[in-house]
């Protein structure tokens, strides 16, 4: 029986696990930053470009297929979903899906959808100058608003604003992570969440629901997840009632989707969603909580092989992120300790004596993880704080902090 040979466009990484478990071939397309020797040793055809250059890709895609033909083009990285959906078109190959891509990778065409539908309503305006957003903002009676690039990711240029001076100074923000116009929408109050869906030709199946925990305001960015999330039946119904009914709109096909969303006085109201497994290790909590391995799945669904079998291995599990900023770090202790106390799977710690950290600006400026399991939800969170408390970091304010 012939090997089954799959095109990855970007891997975070994770991936390789999965296909060599199924005894797939892989071919790979990868940016300079996450270039690795084992990506290299291993894949059967390996190119290292910006696979946001659409040419280039299809190029090299057409090349290698020529001679070593595809059966699946798979990503899950933000910026790889639309070109490996416009490879499986263009091939004519398992993996296109392409109209949930462009539907949730540009955050105003989201908004746009759900207007028409009437679903999840939250008031927003696509902006090419301040004074537009200062007008949105006073239409709002001068309610708070959140300013984020289109199309961005990583929780990069999100920022609140709840006056007008900060809308002006924090425009300034935003701008800095995007070239084009910003959107602007209303702020949603309330508990965070994500929801990890998958869906097989077009039918929608509700993986977990996860409790999130951002940074203070004005930014938003992510420093810890616990599965499952701590919600009535009712509640647990309607958050899943809106993905699902979400997913069929934006016509999602094959794969995951990771949305996020805020439980308001309203009921609950989508932010935003990605078609890829949820980052930040949620891919790997709702795996050992669930059974679902998403991207496991992803490639047996496109290539036609037997879904594996689920079988969760913890009750719950949690996470916490190493956060610091704006600091130096004058020594570390505890690592040791703390990565053998209760409940911890794993632990990653970049922290060490002599560096020198700046405004944690988006997820990739962390420093590291403690994952934890528990009996339940309570408990796999006091074990992952337990465990990154443990790591006793002294550090002194940088000399040119902002206050």
């Amino acid at each position: 029986m012939t090997q089954k040979h799959v095109l990855l466009v970007g891997a975070p990484g994770m991936e390789l696990d999965k296909l060599e478990k199924l005894g797939l071939r892989y071919s790979m397309m990868q940016i300079p930053e996450r270039v690795s020797e084992r990506q290299f040793v291993n894949a059967s055809h390996y190119a290292v470009l910006d696979y946001r250059n659409l040419d280039e890709v299809l190029a090299v895609a057409r090349a290698w297929h020529s001679i070593d033909p595809f059966d699946a083009v798979v990503s899950f990285t933000e910026y790889g979903l639309y070109p490996a959906s416009q490879c499986a078109r263009a091939l004519g190959i398992p993996g296109d899906n392409l109209t949930a891509v462009e539907l949730t990778r540009d955050k105003t065409r989201t908004r746009e959808l759900l207007d028409r539908h009437g679903l999840s309503p939250v008031r927003h305006r696509l902006c090419g100058r301040p004074d537009e957003a200062l007008q949105f903002m006073r239409k709002l009676d001068g309610a708070s608003v959140v300013l984020k690039p289109r199309d961005g990711g990583l929780s990069e240029g999100v920022f609140l604003a709840e006056t007008e001076e900060e809308l002006a100074e924090r425009w300034e923000w935003t701008r800095q992570a995007t070239e084009g116009p910003v959107l602007v929408e209303e702020f949603l109050t309330g508990p965070e969440f994500s929801v990890e869906s998958f869906s097989a030709g077009g039918q929608h199946e509700i993986a977990a629901v996860t409790e999130k925990l951002t940074t203070r305001l004005p930014r938003f960015v992510e420093t810890g997840h616990q599965v499952p999330a701590r919600l009535d039946d009712a509640t647990r119904a309607a958050i899943e009632g809106l993905v699902t009914d979400f997913l069929t709109l934006i016509e999602q096909q094959d794969g995951p989707v990771h949305t996020e969303l805020r439980l308001t006085a309203a009921g609950p109201r989508l932010i935003e969603a990605q078609t890829r497994a949820g980052g930040d290790q949620i891919w790997e909590l709702c795996e050992m909580v669930s059974g679902v391995d998403l991207m496991t799945e992803t490639f047996t669904t496109l290539l036609g092989l037997p879904r594996p079998r689920r079988t969760p291995t913890a009750a719950a599990a949690a996470i916490r992120f190493f956060s610091y900023e704006d600091v130096r770090i004058l020594d570390v202790e505890g690592v040791a300790e703390a990565g053998k106390a209760a409940g911890v799977v794993r632990l990653q710690c970049e922290l060490e004596a002599g560096q020198e950290l700046g405004g944690l600006t988006s997820s990739t400026a962390r420093q590291g993880y403690v994952l934890c399991t528990g009996e339940d939800t309570d408990r796999a969170v006091a074990n992952a704080e337990r465990a990154r408390d443990l790591v006793r970091v002294k550090t002194e304010p940088l000399a040119d902090t902002p206050a």
